[in-house]
């Protein structure tokens, strides 16, 4: 039966989601050919990645929401919910 992930399934802790961003640094290219110390970061946009783990203990997933321990929990997304499913015969 599904449960709503809203605290960790292993210790009951609270869970953090990490998006992982992409983005660049840009630098001017000097009279002399060398870098600027100066930069910017520009097209910053989303790698569509995340992953969660726990502030308590060692749970976390990868960014395909599988539990990275030998846990046989299978986390999912529904309706904009994340849910799991806690199946010991996984």
């Amino acid at each position: 039966m599904a449960k709503i992930l809203n605290k960790c399934p292993i210790c009951g802790g609270r869970l953090e989601y990490s998006t992982l961003m992409q983005f660049t640094k840009d630098y001017q290219i000097k009279l002399n050919g060398k870098l600027s110390k100066n930069s910017k970061n520009s097209d910053v946009s989303p790698m569509e990645c995340g992953y969660i783990s726990c502030t308590a203990c060692n749970f976390h997933t990868n960014c395909d929401l599988e539990c990275e321990e030998n846990h046989n929990i299978k986390i999912y997304q529904k309706n904009g919910v994340y849910l799991y499913e806690d199946d010991g015969n996984l």
